[in-house]
């Protein structure tokens, strides 16, 4: 789901180099420390000027979610 949705923006998988247009990575979305499922929920849900509103449905929120904390470096 994140390279159908994501990719035209962030790097995607684990390790991956440099994302476009400043857009961060999603590894280093998911190393942040401020970065739960509730605040990458709530993100996802509301609109930004940067990021097209995805029109997620709750499940594929919940996998998109699921997929980005999966890349966090323990």
């Amino acid at each position: 789901m994140a390279e159908r949705w994501c990719t035209s923006c962030h790097a995607v998988g684990p390790g991956a180099g440099r994302a476009t247009d400043g857009a961060p990575t999603l590894q280093s979305v998911a190393d942040r420390a401020s970065t739960t499922v509730t605040s990458l929920t709530v993100f996802l849900r509301t609109p930004h000027d940067r990021m097209p509103d995805l029109s997620l449905t709750r499940e594929e929120t919940e996998d998109l979610i699921a997929y980005i904390l999966s890349l966090r470096r323990r």
